[in-house]
């Protein structure tokens, strides 16, 4: 193939979640040449601003005010001081940016798929115009 020839492949998933990377793996493992293209972030609705956020801001609410009400005044006592949201919402990028790099970006490495930003074509006429 040379140098200016488009690649070649068997299938091309579009987007990046875990049904996407299911489906990549499987692909993959029956011997295609895959390419998972991604118009945004990789990794989906659920690790980037579905499940994973909204519950790790769940969970430290959840401690939060735990507590501060806890039902054992004075033999447990403890304090709940105030919430420094700055401090969780880095701790949440955090765990979000360290999941979608274990998860999507090393797995398509390690399973030998490409995952591809997506690149609309510049033109006035639409297939369905």
């Amino acid at each position: 193939m040379s140098s200016t020839a488009p690649p070649d492949y068997d299938l091309a998933i579009v987007g990046s979640g875990g049904a996407a990377f299911a489906a990549a793996i499987r692909a993959t493992a029956l011997g295609a040449r895959v390419a998972v293209i991604e118009r945004a972030t990789v990794g989906g609705t659920c690790v980037n601003v579905g499940c994973v956020p909204s519950k790790t801001l769940l969970a430290a609410a959840d401690a939060f005010h735990g507590a501060a009400v806890h039902p054992f005044i004075g033999g447990a006592p403890t304090n709940a001081g105030s919430a420094d949201l700055a401090a969780l919402v880095a701790q949440k990028d955090e765990l979000v940016a360290r999941l979608r790099q274990g998860k999507y970006v090393d797995l398509a490495d390690s399973y030998g798929f490409e995952i591809l930003p997506a690149r609309l074509a510049s033109s006035t006429r639409t297939p369905w115009s």
